[in-house]
């Protein structure tokens, strides 16, 4: 019989060897224009439970290529550690990074959410009464670019946002 698949919700750290039903509901490369250093994603289960994870270079040569946004897989065997980096992109105490013997399959599964946005008010973000090292969603337009920068191995832009 079929195990049965862990939660996101569950996991904290005790046990590497999960088997998670999600779909892909973020996926990015971090690295230099045609050189990828490693892969980021933030997957969702049924219950819409979000957790980051990591696919380091190591591991991405085997799987860049089946990693894609909004498919669903069935994953297994992680290193689980803690979700503590400067800037979070979900709110789970822990991340997930691909291991040698993580598996990857890509499967039709029913009932898994699409993207979920975190949506939140402009006065909040004006207030600082959001967590500083979490990634938030707003909605508004780019009103005036204060300031801007352009070198060979980086790009860096202040512009202020109006509230829509």
């Amino acid at each position: 019989m079929a195990r049965i698949a862990d939660k996101i919700k569950t996991i904290d750290g005790s046990k590497e060897t999960l088997k998670l039903a999600v779909r892909i509901t973020e996926l990015w490369f971090v690295g230099t224009p045609g050189r990828s250093k490693q892969a980021e994603m933030i997957i969702v289960d049924s219950d819409g439970d979000q957790i980051h994870v990591v696919c380091k270079k190591d591991q991405l040569k085997a799987w860049k290529m089946d990693l894609k946004e909004g498919c669903t897989y069935v994953m297994h065997n992680f290193r689980v550690s803690k979700n503590d980096e400067w800037y979070r992109v979900c709110d789970h105490p822990y991340k997930l990074t691909f291991i040698g013997v993580t598996v990857v399959r890509q499967c039709e599964l029913d009932g898994l959410p699409f993207k979920k946005y975190r949506f939140v008010d402009f006065s909040d973000v004006i207030a600082g009464q959001l967590q500083s090292d979490l990634l938030v969603d707003i909605i508004g337009v780019v009103d005036e670019v204060v300031f801007r920068h352009i070198s060979p191995r980086s790009k860096r832009v202040v512009f202020k946002l109006m509230n829509l």
